[in-house]
């Protein structure tokens, strides 16, 4: 390339300066295009060599030839310290610095970095500088036997040295995005462990919560079973009884039967007699009404137990599916009438429904939680109300009672895990917590309100349709 000393036309040098802008600009090796700007520059002002010095990372006052053209060996990657020498003088100073001559005769203790043959006569060196900041400087050098640089000179490679700058720190700025993204890659990853700890966490406390319902329960639902189970007992005993009876009047008959003609009338006797002694219009009766009762009680067996196989069922086990909310209302009533029947009358009024997206047992467990803490509230002769519609895209499901109420300073605090205000051994705490998240995870709502002495209300608000943004919006809102 023509020297710049001189008189050389500005023109050439702008499309040099812009076509390294471009090529930095459009992904270029970086330190690539930081060795091929040092060239040109030593190129463009006919320099015997040139160099790059840059402050090291983490330091204030440490320097380092990061780069060189026609350098001695072992001189890139040497230190040299702030303040000292040419690079050291216009790193402190920030200002160019143009050398006639000598280092030393410039009044600076060392020379700017050139082969020990060809000591410098004429050097130029510019501090490197990006948004007001200091990162380095850059020299030529040329030979005693060379033209001296001139003040335009040093003017004219200061363009450079601001472009030079400008992709160094280009670099360092995509290095430093590059560890960032690695850095974040590696924080995304162990968040989605912890996440998904956090929900197996999660999952272990409803699961927990539904085991410590069951249990609270468990007395009542023994009873709720062993009800059907005694009457089907007993009416079996009856059955083997008038079993016995008609058997018995059966044999006579075929005895008569295998007698016939000679005793007939004596086996007709006792067949007479067996019948005399048994009402066995009634008995045709009993039997058919005994089978009907003891059918419908292994129905309700049935039931119930499925019922505590559906709400026992683990969230991994669950799909969302379409269901019918006043069904899994039902259900829930099923498993705890025997828990609520003897403190409250149950009313419902439920509305007529669309199926609503969702995980029926998580939500028999909402509902669940919402009765028993009704019957905990009331103490006798109580109400419990159901109530059920559709309003807009949402459904609501209600529960009030006439209960004791919540007290105002309680209110705000009953869905905060392990609050509760019942005695020992009647909860955990985590009913209602573990409630909110299950609505929160359906994209819902549950609210409440109260007043001490009369009772409670709590409502919960569904989409029909659920979407995942939805309740992560819920949650993010309601945090």
């Amino acid at each position: 390339m023509p020297s710049v000393s001189g008189k050389t036309a500005d023109l050439a040098w702008i499309r040099a300066l812009y076509e390294f802008g471009h090529t930095a600009a459009h992904g270029a090796d970086p330190l690539r295009v930081r060795q091929d700007i040092l060239n040109h520059i030593v190129q463009g002002f006919d320099a015997e060599s040139g160099s790059i010095a840059l402050i090291v990372d983490g330091t204030e006052d440490q320097l380092e030839i990061a780069a060189g053209t026609d350098l001695p060996p072992g001189v890139v990657g040497s230190k040299l310290q702030r303040g000292v020498g040419v690079f050291g003088h216009v790193v402190a100073t920030r200002q160019p610095l143009l050398i006639n001559g000598t280092a030393a005769e410039a009044g600076l203790p060392l020379r700017v970095t050139v082969p020990r043959d060809r000591p410098a006569h004429s050097a130029m060196c510019w501090p490197l500088i990006v948004q007001e900041q200091i990162i380095g400087a850059l020299a030529v050098n040329r030979a005693a036997s060379r033209e001296r640089y001139t003040v335009e000179d040093l003017d004219r490679g200061q363009a450079l040295a601001s472009l030079l700058a400008l992709v160094i720190a280009n670099h360092r700025m995509n290095i430093e995005r590059d560890n960032q993204i690695v850095e974040l890659s590696s924080l995304n990853e162990t968040l989605q462990r912890v996440n998904a700890m956090l929900e197996d966490t999660q999952g272990q406390l409803i699961q927990s919560d539904k085991l410590a319902s069951i249990g609270q329960m468990a007395a009542g639902i023994a009873h709720e079973i062993n009800n059907p189970i005694g009457f089907v007992t007993s009416n079996l005993g009856s059955l083997e009884s008038y079993l016995k009876t008609l058997f018995g009047l059966l044999a006579a008959y075929i005895e008569a039967d295998k007698t016939a003609p000679t005793p007939l009338t004596e086996s007709l006797a006792r067949a007479r007699t067996l019948r005399k002694g048994h009402d066995f219009d009634f008995l045709r009766g009993d039997i058919v009404a005994l089978l009907g009762e003891s059918r419908d009680g292994l129905v309700r067996v049935k039931r119930i137990v499925q019922d505590l196989k559906d709400f026992s069922r683990s969230g991994a086990e669950e799909a969302w599916e379409m269901a019918n909310l006043n069904a899994v209302l039902e259900s829930t009533l099923n498993i705890a009438r025997n828990e609520v029947k003897h403190k409250a009358s149950i009313e419902t009024r439920f509305g007529e429904l669309p199926k609503v997206e969702c995980l029926p047992s998580r939500l028999g467990q909402v509902f669940l939680n919402l009765l028993v803490n009704a019957a905990q509230a009331i103490g006798a002769d109580g109400k419990i109300t159901l109530s059920t519609g559709v309003e807009s895209s949402d459904v609501w499901i209600r529960v009030e009672d006439t209960g004791c109420g919540i007290s105002e300073e309680n209110l705000t605090r009953v869905f905060d895990p392990f609050f509760t205000t019942k005695p020992v051994g009647q909860g955990t705490g985590l009913g209602l917590s573990v409630s909110y998240s299950i609505v929160a995870k359906h994209g819902g709502q549950i609210e409440v309100a109260s007043e001490v002495g009369r009772g409670t209300r709590f409502t919960v608000r569904l989409p029909i349709r659920h979407t995942p943004a939805e309740a992560l919006q819920t949650l993010v809102a309601e945090a």
